[in-house]
């Protein structure tokens, strides 16, 4: 039998091939799942994927650089914001990065632009929309300035991107018949800015990316908002009303305000700061509810107990809790009846001896429950984590209280020095149903309501309408337990070194305020929004 025999260097070659082919093969089906499996990019969408056309929060001033100092001068934030926060703002890196940009666009270019030209830029009015980052902090922004002072560089700026290793051409758009380009301007450390302008009027973008979608041009939503305000339109004012006559108005929205939970506060629609003569006002802006609800918080703090850090009361939709209540416990004919005896009118408050993943809720019903209710709520507590069930100490067989241990690493630390958990509980008692991952607050809350001890609508400054309850000593303790508890203890001591000389100072300057009752007291305005009134809680100091 013949047999064919191939040199050894031949073998070797042959491998050698076959692995290398192993590789392409390998390497090319990797590339193909990485295709066909990567995130969907849209044409003409912002990269970032911000809508411009609608702002979480919108600032309107007229003196920008006034801004922080003024800030500082808000009652309500003595103590926690003073003039650090100036000096910050004046020596922040960012800025400083721009500031020696500017002066070398000016060194080589020959620009007539002075050594404080950002300072003039600054100093003047505003329009100013923010919305949040994939972080939750409020990093993109669009601003629109009016200055004569930027009208001259137009020409230069034109001439000065076509050779400069900062300075860019990112596009064009058209905005009354006008060509205008939009800049980019890298200012060091990764960083880029945006800018365009059109006469007087300016606009400037934290991040050319906020107008510019994956294949580098400008996107429709882009062209619409950044021309309307080259013109001196206003698009952002119908969506977050600012103040027309104050000096500085900021405006946040629903989404701004309930972290993307505007769900579970419907009628919440937006938050707004003026300061007008010298003086801070705060509005809010509420959608109105059907039927109407009467604003009478009397009676829910009166079932509040005493301490709390921060309290609020708020309408609640409870007919919308129907459809996920029959989702977990399924049909049940006391789910109608039991929802529509509660009053429209709840709280919610955190206490300093607990944890902020641990409020207290509290629900009462404006009449007789219905029969069913107490078993509705065991088979809640039952579905929701494995209670047992005692009677509502002191209520006389009136109720029930349903609690559960649950383990966890971010549950409340036991005094003995145990595993941590928390210890939810559910109860009834007297037409209150009361809620707390935490079940002290519980305890005290069914304390008050067996008269044994003292309840938050006691206090003077509530006896009259009043939606929050602030007490500043109480929440800079719990704020201050918060952050001890997030911070690493062996390791980052940089951290708490900066916690240590920087924020305890300010809470135990902003601990030293009286608690105090946030109140809407008026009528509603022409836009949507109501003045607040802040009252002190107690007749006398501390």
């Amino acid at each position: 039998m013949l047999k064919l025999s191939l040199p050894i260097a031949l073998r070797q070659r042959r491998t050698g091939f076959y692995l290398l082919l192993g590789l392409v093969v390998a390497l090319l089906a990797f590339g193909a799942y990485r295709y066909w499996h990567r995130a969907p990019h849209y044409k003409g969408v912002s990269r970032l994927q911000v809508d411009l056309r609608q702002p979480e929060m919108l600032l309107v001033t007229r003196n920008l650089s006034a801004l922080p100092k003024d800030i500082a001068a808000a009652p309500l934030l003595a103590g926690l914001v003073d003039e650090q926060l100036v000096f910050h703002y004046e020596e922040d890196e960012a800025r400083l990065s721009i500031e020696g940009s500017l002066r070398r666009l000016a060194y080589e270019h020959k620009l007539g632009i002075e050594d404080r030209f950002l300072s003039t830029l600054l100093a003047g009015p505003a329009e100013i929309g923010l919305w949040r980052s994939g972080k939750g902090r409020p990093e993109h922004v669009v601003v629109r300035l009016e200055r004569g002072v930027l009208a001259r560089l137009t020409e230069a700026l034109a001439r000065i991107a076509l050779d400069d290793r900062q300075l860019k051409q990112a596009g064009k758009f058209s905005v009354g018949g006008d060509d205008v380009t939009l800049y980019t301007l890298d200012y060091g450390g990764g960083r880029t800015l945006a800018f365009a302008g059109r006469g007087d009027n300016w606009v400037f973008l934290s991040d050319p990316a906020l107008a510019l979608d994956i294949e580098g041009k400008l996107t429709a939503d882009a062209e619409v908002v950044l021309g309307d305000l080259l013109r001196g339109g206003q698009p952002w004012q119908a969506k977050l009303p600012a103040s027309t006559t104050a000096q500085h108005s900021f405006v946040a929205g629903s989404r701004a305000l309930t972290m993307g939970y505007e769900h579970f506060l419907p009628t919440l629609t937006g938050l707004r700061f003026d300061q007008e003569g010298g003086r801070w006002q705060a509005s809010l802006r509420l959608q109105p509810t059907k039927p109407p609800v009467t604003h009478d918080m009397a009676e829910i703090w009166r079932a509040v107990p005493l301490g709390a850090a921060f309290c609020s009361a708020l309408p609640v939709d409870w007919q919308a809790a129907a459809a996920p209540l029959t989702t977990l416990l399924g049909s049940n004919p006391a789910i109608p009846p039991t929802l529509a005896a509660l009053d429209p009118i709840a709280a919610v408050c955190w206490y300093a001896n607990s944890r902020l993943a641990a409020p207290l809720f509290i629900a009462r019903a404006t009449g007789a429950m219905p029969p069913d209710a107490g078993q509705l709520l065991a088979q809640l507590a039952e579905k929701s984590w494995s209670a047992s069930a005692a009677p509502a100490a002191g209520n006389g067989g009136e109720g029930q209280v349903h609690v559960a241990t649950v383990a966890s690493r971010h549950g409340i630390r036991p005094p003995d020095g145990g595993a941590r958990a928390f210890e939810p509980a559910l109860a009834q008692h007297a037409g209150l149903i009361l809620f707390s991952p935490d079940r002290r607050q519980v305890d005290a809350a069914l304390a008050v309501a067996a008269r044994r001890a003292a309840a938050l609508g006691d206090e003077a400054g509530l006896r009259g309408p009043g939606w929050l309850v602030l007490d500043p000593p109480s929440l800079a303790r719990l704020i201050r337990s918060e952050v001890q508890e997030v911070l690493p203890a062996d390791e980052e001591s940089f951290f708490r070194e900066v916690a240590r000389n920087r924020l305890w100072p300010r809470l135990e300057a902003w601990a030293k305020e009286q608690p105090a009752v946030v109140a809407v007291p008026g009528a509603v305005g022409a836009d949507g929004f109501v003045a607040l009134e802040i009252r002190p809680l107690q007749d006398s100091p501390r």
